[in-house]
C-alpha cells in the first residue's frame, strides 16, 4: 500500500465522520421540534378530536370483555351434547372425603 493510497484512505474516512456528526448534530437538533410536534398532536386528540366525535375521557373498563364474543350481532351458540342430572340431598350433605356433615 503507497503513501498516497493511506492518505486518501484518511481523507475519506474524516470525510464521513465529518458526514455522520452533520447529520447526528441534524438528528439532536430536530429531536425538540418532533416532541413539540408529538404534543400538539397529543393536545389536538385530546380536546378537539375526542369532543367533535362524542368519544369518553376514559373508557369504561369492561372485566369480561375478553369472555364476549367479538360479534355482538350473533348470539352464542347453544350447548351441545351437555347432559343434566338432578342433585340427590344425601349427597349434598357428605363432604368430600364422605364424612356426613
Amino acid at each position: 500500500m503507497s503513501f498516497s493510497t493511506i492518505v486518501l484512505l484518511v481523507l475519506a474516512a474524516i470525510v464521513a465522520l465529518a458526514l455522520l456528526s452533520v447529520f447526528f448534530k441534524a438528528l439532536i437538533a430536530l429531536l425538540p421540534v418532533g416532541l413539540v410536534v408529538v404534543l400538539v398532536l397529543w393536545l389536538y386528540y385530546r380536546f378537539y378530536w375526542r369532543k367533535k366525535h362524542d368519544l369518553p375521557d376514559r373508557p369504561d373498563p369492561d372485566p369480561f370483555s375478553r369472555y364476549q364474543s367479538a360479534d355482538p350481532q350473533r348470539p352464542r351458540k347453544r350447548a351441545q351434547d351437555v347432559t343434566i342430572r338432578d342433585v340427590d340431598d344425601s349427597e349434598a350433605k357428605n363432604d368430600e372425603h364422605g364424612k356426613t356433615n
